[in-house]
């Protein structure tokens, strides 16, 4: 296989959705995760398709079922405009838990020895888009720190980068 981490987050991405937005077992913190949707949070983001199709769907207001999720097609799909915090309001309750729940995934591949590989992109990518979630809720400090700590996790995340720029620059979403 010439793509095997794209093809990994194209798999788990409609499972890595339902972990994100998904209501807590119940007795368990709103942003834990078992080690199966941690593993799937960071296996999905391993991907900047996947990731720009996780902003699409934790941006969009109805809710859409994570099962209909797809990766984003750089050559046929319009970039996400939630992307750059423009387009309607997203539901911040979702975006918090899903960026609250990005963090515990990194948490998890940190707590298990922070592996290096394919996997490191993975993590630094939940935590990048935790970083975005922490933007577009209007959290700029905690949005610089995720996005730093995703960069010193990968270094070459350009997700994280963008949001790192984002925060520097004080630009933020629009809603």
């Amino acid at each position: 296989m010439r793509y095997p981490r794209e093809i990994a987050a194209a798999v788990t991405l409609r499972a890595a959705c339902a972990a994100l937005v998904a209501p807590p077992p119940a007795g368990a913190s709103a942003d834990q995760l078992d080690r199966r949707r941690a593993v799937a949070v960071v296996t999905a983001c391993g991907a900047l398709a996947t990731r720009f199709a996780m902003v699409g769907f934790l941006a969009d207001r109805r809710g859409p079922d994570p099962r209909e999720v797809v990766p984003f097609d750089p050559f046929r799909d319009p970039t996400p405009a939630a992307l750059g915090g423009s387009g309607p309001e997203p539901d911040r309750a979702r975006l918090r838990l899903a960026g609250d729940r990005c963090a515990t995934a990194w948490r998890a591949w940190r707590t298990d020895g922070g592996p290096s590989g394919d996997v490191a992109i993975g993590a630094a990518g939940a935590l990048a888009l935790g970083s975005w979630c922490a933007w577009a809720v209007g959290s700029a400090a905690r949005a610089e720190v995720r996005a730093r700590h995703a960069l010193d996790t990968r270094p070459d995340d350009p997700f994280a980068w963008l949001v790192l720029r984002a925060v520097r620059s004080g630009y933020g979403p629009a809603w």
